[in-house]
């Protein structure tokens, strides 16, 4: 198998100007990159990442943790954020190492990755794994604020109490305040801001937060966030009369819509659905068009990895940025009379 040494000598340049070449270390002239990789090409050479990671004192690999659901499908708000992600870290030179493992849930899942830095979805309330990182000496980036909120972490967020207060105030105006709130896991602090924003609305606007039933994602009950709005639903509909749903996202809502046909509950005439996410494709399709509120999943990924880049060179780095977030109003709610 062919050496750097071997490019290096037939190439007739230095095993630095080789290494620059694939690493884009520093510019070489285009005449010596093109005569480099046209020997190595003819070699057979290809650069070795471990060495290249050893000889620089880093891997050029960020990781991302974001566990899915149990059926491994990924929602329209996760693929985006991904892509911002992926954008950002492969105009810096970095790959990307995603880890989808439920290490929240099982603490034994965690692992210590060939990473320089984490990404990391999703924080829960006193999350363990953010020390874990520290200890480690790590650099972290949240998406997702932590608990408690600490000025040296890094995060990147929607404001998630501000939003659910906009939606409260917006089905409130509607006269909707029987409402069912199929908020995400418990523990998750975007679920207590949510539920903390709506619980305002009421407040604001002098109603009964009473009338407010509020039901959270598990991932040990549930395989899927669509069978979570199904199943709620199913349930809950017949003894509890709601005049309208708030969902976490649009993939709950829609198992919300697939059993307001079963049982023959008309949207919106009957039920209003919003979706505190907007997979605009999704929304649009679904019948009627979903309510639903765009996080820009795309430009979180993208402001994190711009920071978690800025930390990988200097961990004291710290920024901690709020992206804005909008309602959409389509056609799946409705004014009461």
């Amino acid at each position: 198998m062919a050496t750097i040494d071997d490019v290096a000598k037939a190439a007739g340049v230095s095993k630095g100007t080789v290494s620059s070449v694939f690493s884009k270390k520093r510019p070489i002239s285009r005449p010596v990159t093109e005569r480099v990789l046209e020997v190595a090409k003819g070699l057979g050479y290809y650069p070795s990442h471990v060495a290249r990671s050893l000889a620089i004192k880093k891997t050029m690999i960020a990781g991302l943790k974001m566990p899915i659901s149990k059926d491994s499908v990924m929602s329209g708000f996760e693929i985006q954020m991904i892509n911002g992600v992926i954008r950002e870290f492969s105009k810096q030179g970095y790959r990307l190492l995603l880890d989808t493992l439920p290490e929240h849930d099982d603490p034994t899942q965690f692992s210590i990755d060939p990473v320089d830095g984490v990404i990391m979805l999703n924080p829960r309330k006193q999350d363990p794994r953010i020390e874990r990182y520290n200890q480690m000496g790590i650099p972290l980036v949240l998406i997702g604020r932590p608990d408690p909120i600490e000025e040296q972490i890094s995060y990147v967020d929607n404001d998630n109490r501000h939003l659910s207060l906009q939606v409260g105030q917006y089905l409130i105006n509607l006269g909707h305040t029987a409402i069912l709130f199929l908020n995400s896991s418990a523990d998750m602090t975007v679920a207590i801001d949510r539920e903390n924003g709506l619980a305002e609305a009421f407040q604001q606007s002098g109603q009964s937060y009473d009338q407010v039933h509020v039901m959270n994602y598990s991932r040990r009950q549930h395989a899927n966030p669509t069978e979570y709005g199904y199943v709620s639903l199913k349930n809950i509909y017949e003894p509890n009369r709601f005049t309208a749903i708030i969902t976490d996202t649009d993939r709950v809502a829609l198992g919300v819509m697939r059993a307001a046909r079963e049982l023959g509950i008309d949207i919106p005439g009957e039920l209003s659905v919003i979706a505190l996410s907007n997979d605009a494709t999704l929304a649009q399709e679904m019948t009627p068009a979903l309510t639903s509120v765009e996080l820009s999943a795309e430009m979180l990924g993208t402001e994190a990895a711009k920071i978690l880049v800025e930390k990988m060179k200097d961990v004291d780095i710290v920024e901690q940025k709020i992206i804005e977030a909008k309602l959409v109003i389509r056609e799946s709610c409705r004014l009461l009379k």
